[in-house]
């Protein structure tokens, strides 16, 4: 049996939220100097990298440094290992779905005392069971709790949002 997947996002969609939402962030981090940018796992750390591009064509004058921040379980580690202390951090997913992997990662970021913490999602979904805010969003889906979004970057040249 197949699932029924209904497409949302095209690849030049997709491209053309990361653009808006890469101005909006410069409007914001102009001043910053430096902004690290996590990406949560493949998917997130695959789209921070396409942001941070944007972001840097943009205002050339920021710098961007791409962290992959990898979850498993209750652990969170960072690669490249970095520091956050007096740093302006945003993280990065694909989806926002119950918030609980965010709120691991916010929490190990935070202990380090950044200036400021910014999230970005591609895809926002109203179903959280965490108080996590989505502060820069590609597009908001009203979904049923039986409802998926799912970003597909198995093709770099062909990225994809679908409700499955």
């Amino acid at each position: 049996m197949t699932t029924a997947k209904t497409h949302i996002l095209s690849h030049i969609e997709i491209l053309t939220k990361l653009e808006r939402m890469a101005c909006e962030i410069c409007e914001k981090h102009i001043n910053s100097g430096e902004l690290v940018i996590c990406g949560l796992n493949s998917r997130g750390f695959a789209l921070s990298k396409l942001l941070g591009e944007k972001i840097k064509a943009i205002e050339s004058e920021l710098t961007v440094v791409n962290i992959n921040a990898m979850v498993e379980g209750n652990s969170v580690s960072f690669l490249p290992s970095s520091g956050f202390a007096g740093k302006h951090v945003l993280v990065m997913d694909d989806v926002i779905n119950t918030g609980s992997t965010l709120m691991l990662v916010l929490s190990e970021i935070y202990r380090q005392k950044p200036v400021s913490i910014g999230t970005v999602f591609l895809a926002k979904r109203e179903h959280r069971n965490f108080p996590v805010k989505a502060d820069y969003v590609g597009i908001s889906i009203a979904t049923t709790l039986q409802e998926h979004v799912q970003f597909d970057n198995a093709d770099p040249d062909n990225l994809s949002v679908y409700l499955v």
